[in-house]
């Protein structure tokens, strides 16, 4: 009779272990921001907006001109998607997918007329941001800042 309490109360152990231990960003929230910036050579304007990012967009990329033509602040669950309208008719979609340690993993797409254009996977640090670079616009292109922040 003993051994068999202890069996059952292993295999409950087990069970309570197995429920309550779930991957930790289960019931977390992604705090996404976007900006879309249109860059381009030519003039040397930079918008006031993107004051906080300008030396960084310098330091990667060689436009002279970044004006910001929208920003968006969507709070996601790990995968669900968030969608941000661009110019051109296309659509961002973008879900945050996983943690990896004390970085967040997005899945990106944008469509142009509901059609697939571009795909990509990016790993943020927490409470950081990342520029990519986009599709050509307007005598220039498009650049996506993502911030994220996990909670």
């Amino acid at each position: 009779m003993a051994r068999f309490m202890k069996t059952i109360f292993i295999l409950a152990g087990i069970s309570c272990f197995c429920l309550f231990t779930q991957p930790a960003f289960a019931k977390s929230q992604v705090l996404t921001d976007i900006k879309v910036i249109h860059a381009s050579t030519g003039s040397k304007t930079v918008d006031p907006g993107l004051k906080p990012i300008i030396s960084e967009l310098k330091s990667v990329f060689k436009y002279t001109s970044y004006r910001l033509l929208n920003e968006q602040r969507l709070n996601l669950s790990f995968n669900r998607k968030g969608r941000v309208n661009l110019p051109g008719n296309r659509t961002m979609i973008i879900m945050p997918t996983d943690m990896q340690g004390k970085r967040i993993q997005y899945q990106i797409n944008i469509q142009k007329n509901q059609r697939p254009v571009f795909q990509t996977r990016v790993l943020l640090n927490n409470n950081s941001s990342i520029t990519i670079g986009g599709p050509q616009f307007k005598n220039g292109v498009l650049l996506f800042n993502i911030s994220g922040s996990a909670r």
